[in-house]
Order: structure tokens, then sequence, then C-alpha cells
């Protein structure tokens, strides 16, 4: 019988400004965008975060990680980005996690290709202190059945 299911690559750092984003600072108040990650020919994406606040202090706000689209395929043009205090333009697919003091927080979600052909991810830090973030993505095709 023919292999249908999908077959998963390795899990790869998303790039920022052509490097890895592992283990990169992200200040309180600031917020940082990925390079463009392409779906083209692919199956299914997951994408994992990883924060990490050293206990220099108190959390006392929420982190954002918003899922932004190409818009109009030519790979210049995407959705904006989560702003500070509500300066947001546009309002792509978007959610909050919490960061815990001297802790690591973990999560994985899902970008479906049937919706993004290309995207990036921005991480908004309003939690009150600096965090680590690692992010990283993989994804999976599926074999033509023969």
């Amino acid at each position: 019988m023919a292999d249908t299911g999908y077959n998963w690559g390795s899990w790869a750092f998303v790039q920022k400004g052509a490097a890895d984003w592992d283990n990169d600072a992200l200040a309180d108040d600031a917020c940082e965008t990925s390079d463009a990650i392409s779906l083209d020919g692919k199956a299914a994406c997951i994408v994992s975060v990883q924060a990490v606040e050293d206990g220099t202090g108190a959390i006392n706000g929420n982190c954002t990680i918003a899922i932004l689209s190409d818009t109009e395929g030519t790979a210049n043009n995407y959705e904006d980005a989560p702003g500070l205090a509500g300066a947001q333009v546009g309002s792509p697919f978007k959610f909050q996690f919490l960061p815990v003091q001297n802790d690591t927080v973990c999560l994985t979600f899902g970008v479906d290709p049937r919706f993004y052909d290309s995207f990036k991810i921005a991480v908004l830090n309003e939690g009150g202190q600096e965090l680590a973030l690692d992010v990283r993505y993989k994804t999976a095709t599926v074999p033509v059945a023969s």
C-alpha cells in the first residue's frame, strides 16, 4: 500500500533578520517579527515558542503572538504586527500567553497551509520583563499515492 500519511520534517529555527530566532532577548514593550515562511507545497505546519524569564522581576502582563498573512502575493505586503497600547493596524490572527517569572513557557500551534501560503510570526512582549525567545517550526508533506 502506498504511503499517504503526513511526512514531518525536522524542527528548524524561524529566521529573523536572516538569523535563527534562538535565545533572542525581547525587551518589555517591544515587538519583533520573523522573516517570511513559505508553505508552498506543504500539507501542515507547526510552530513552537519557548519564552524564558530569568527571575529578574515580576511579570505584570501578557505576550501576544500574531500570524501575519501575505496579503497580495509579492512577499512585500504582510498584515501589520501587533502594536503597543492598541496602536495596531488591521486584525491578524493572534492570541496571548502569560509569561512566568523565573520559568519557561512552551506553546505549540498550527498554521494551516490552506489559509496561509506565506506568513510571518510577530511576538509582542507586554509581560513587564525581558524574555529570551526560541521560535521554531516544522512542516509536513503528503506523498502522492502510487
